[in-house]
């Protein structure tokens, strides 16, 4: 039989209040009077067996066990309201959702699988902006935020989102040029491009990478993962990029893999949300789950496979 469930009533007080503050914001926010919502959250503790808030004259806060039941009860009403909002649509009008993310991470990883995100969600009206218009986005209107690092911002919360690791890819010519990488040695007669941020790849794959030999041209090196791909998916030059951003483009042949080894990422994909936001709107739950669909639909490229 199922465990008996906390009384909902209570769960939404509590969960108001303690999202609030206060429980006459609650009040307003239930559309109920405070004592009602008082006797709602007292019902609660009794069922329970714990006191959530600590009363005081003029003020109210959440115990010890009170803040460790929260993430609970806002996870599970989250996931009651994507699951509903994603099956039904929004209950009146349309879901909206703006997103942040790196350029290389639209262009490379994101766009290719966005119909798919329509096609599944048509209620939901997304919006992706990119640093390109960081000035004319507000930050209050972005929702989510998809950035690349260490975890650590000033201002955010951060949820790992997608941990990744680096793949060698060239052109079909460049493999007809110049085989398949086997070895440190192999880089001395090819070329290849450079990525800025991520400087130290080729050495982390080969520990004496050589530098290019006089006979090679100079090595070129870009700004952004998307740049590097794209340049190398249509000349004689290689690349060391995130598996992610190079995925669609070996999948539909534009680039190969030229070595059986990935080398991890220090650093990775974080979900980021302002400090002090309540909670994930349904939508953006709704967009975080299709994200990690995608993962376990399409996996990593698996060199030597």
């Amino acid at each position: 039989m199922r465990t008996p469930l906390p009384p909902l009533p209570g769960l939404l007080a509590y969960e108001a209040t303690a999202r609030l503050g206060s429980i006459t914001a609650a009040a307003d926010e239930l559309g109920l009077s405070s004592s009602a919502v008082s006797q709602r959250i007292r019902v609660l503790e009794a069922r329970l067996g714990i006191a959530l808030f600590e009363r005081q004259a003029r003020s109210i806060r959440l115990t010890p066990m009170g803040q460790a039941y929260l993430p609970i009860v806002r996870g599970a009403f989250d996931d009651l309201s994507a699951g509903t909002t994603g099956l039904f649509g929004p209950a009146a009008g349309r879901g909206r959702l703006t997103v942040r993310v790196q350029v290389s991470y639209a262009m490379t990883w994101l766009m290719p699988r966005l119909q798919d995100f329509h096609d599944c969600y048509p209620h939901i009206d997304l919006r992706v902006v990119t640093a390109i218009w960081a000035n004319e986005v507000p930050p209050h209107e972005v929702d989510l935020e998809i950035r690349h690092g260490n975890g650590r911002w000033a201002g955010f919360t951060a949820d790992l989102l997608h941990e990744d690791q680096a793949v060698v890819v060239g052109s079909p010519a460049h493999l007809e040029a110049y085989g398949p990488l086997t070895g440190p040695a192999d880089l001395e007669h090819r070329p290849r491009v450079h990525v800025i941020g991520y400087d130290d790849l080729w050495q982390r794959l080969f520990p004496h990478t050589p530098p290019p030999s006089r006979g090679v041209e100079a090595t070129i090196t870009l700004d952004t993962t998307v740049a590097a791909t794209q340049f190398a998916a249509s000349g004689l030059h290689c690349a060391l990029v995130p598996e992610r951003f190079a995925r669609a483009a070996v999948r539909d042949g534009r680039l190969v893999v030229l070595h059986d080894r990935l080398v991890p990422l220090r650093q990775a994909h974080y979900l980021l949300q302002r400090e002090g936001e309540a909670h994930m709107t349904p939508e953006g739950r709704t967009f975080v789950q299709w994200l990690i669909r995608q993962d376990i639909e399409d996996p990593p490229l698996q060199p030597g496979g």
